[in-house]
């Protein structure tokens, strides 16, 4: 049985800042490709949930784990309910850590 994703409410922001950043570097089309990435890394936690360093020390149970050349995928997984919360996505050294303390559960 699959997890499921559910993303905080504030990872489409995550995205767009992403996005922009990207854009204004490299142009659209590369900054385009590069979210797709992202997404379709975290479409496949659900197959593997447990993958990441486990990050005690910003938030108990966070998992952190690079999705591309720059970008951080930070998770918690719920076994119970079959759930993987999609807490931030940092790029390029953003402070995912300070992110996360904000959304914390």
């Amino acid at each position: 049985m699959r997890y499921k994703i559910t993303r905080h409410p504030a990872f489409e922001a995550d995205l767009r800042e992403i996005h922009r950043l990207i854009q204004d570097y490299a142009g659209p089309d590369v900054a385009n490709r590069k979210i797709i990435e992202i997404v379709r890394f975290i479409e496949q936690l659900c197959d593997f949930p447990k993958i990441g360093s486990v990050r005690n020390d910003v938030m108990r149970g966070l998992r952190a784990i690079p999705a591309t050349d720059k970008a951080t995928v930070c998770f918690v997984v719920d076994d119970d309910a079959m759930d993987i919360l999609i807490l931030a996505v940092g790029y390029a050294g953003s402070d995912w850590q300070a992110r996360i303390q904000r959304r914390a559960l």
